[in-house]
């Protein structure tokens, strides 16, 4: 009778883990949209997680983008109400230039409440400490 070999699972294992952690951290980068240089003000806030979200993005050059695809400020309604039909309860993220006028952040906001958005939040990021 032959004797069967051992078959050593361990590096294809730890192949495994390597792949399960290389997804881990590309992930977050992927999955928002951040493509677009914006200074975002500081403030002592909870992370959120990685969800599909959209993105309101204003610059410092008064350029307006939806998940980094510029448009005019007129399209907004329309294009947040577009998107807002695919998955309603959807987070729309308002990222702004800590140098705007606060009046037209506060414009963005009006507009995408009026559209019907029942998630939005202000982008943020956190101070050193």
């Amino acid at each position: 009778m032959k004797q069967m070999g051992n078959i050593d699972i361990l590096p294809m294992a730890c192949v495994g883990l390597i792949l399960v952690l290389v997804m881990m951290m590309i992930a977050p980068l992927v999955m928002t949209h951040t493509q677009t240089s914006v200074d975002v003000p500081m403030a002592h806030t909870a992370e959120t997680k990685t969800e599909e979200n959209l993105t309101v993005t204003f610059t410092i050059d008064n350029r307006l983008l939806v998940n980094d695809v510029e448009i005019l400020p007129e399209q907004l309604p329309d294009v947040i109400a577009a998107e807002l039909d695919k998955d309603p309860f959807q987070l729309v993220i308002v990222r702004a230039d800590k140098e705007v006028y606060h009046s037209d952040v506060l414009e963005i906001l009006a507009q995408v409440k009026k559209t019907g958005a029942k998630r939005i939040a202000c982008a943020t990021k956190k101070p050193r400490e």
